[in-house]
């Protein structure tokens, strides 16, 4: 990627809009992938608590289209995903993703991921500065609600 994502006119969102360096991208197709380290606070989907599965490890994949998810990884392997549309950035070093769906990797059929309707948001800081926190909450269409926070631990995206 020849220009920052932050600088092109269609705001690419995720992590990769907030500064990551060309070199901290990994291409996957067409989408650009980082991943940043620290502690994940919390994560609750409907009734499912999975806080202390989870990992100390997320990942940010963005789609040209300007889909963006939040991949919260478990110590079992699954993974929590926040997706939706880049949003209205609060200022030049914070964004936001209205999420329209979660996604979760099931054990049994890791190849059919529940996919829930949602409604919520995701917002984030730049990780080039320091630590910054990812908190996603909403709604998921049956009803129950989701919400999920991630720390970095300051070190830049790789």
């Amino acid at each position: 990627m020849t220009a920052c994502p932050y600088q092109t006119p269609a705001l690419a969102a995720g992590l990769l809009l907030l500064a990551a360096p060309a070199d901290a991208q990994t291409r996957v197709g067409d989408a650009q992938m980082v991943s940043v380290s620290g502690r994940c606070g919390k994560l609750v989907v409907g009734k499912r608590t999975l806080t202390d599965t989870c990992t100390g490890k997320l990942l940010n994949v963005t789609y040209p289209d300007g889909r963006t998810g939040f991949y919260f990884v478990l110590a079992d392997g699954r993974i929590v995903t926040f997706s939706g549309m880049d949003g209205d950035n609060p200022t030049p070093d914070t964004d936001v993703v209205d999420l329209d769906k979660v996604i979760m990797t099931r054990k049994d059929t890791p190849d059919k991921p529940d996919v829930l309707s949602a409604t919520g948001t995701c917002r984030f800081g730049n990780p080039m500065q320091g630590p910054m926190t990812v908190s996603c909450e909403g709604r998921l269409s049956s009803g129950g609600a989701f919400s999920a926070t991630f720390t970095t631990d300051g070190k830049p995206p790789t």
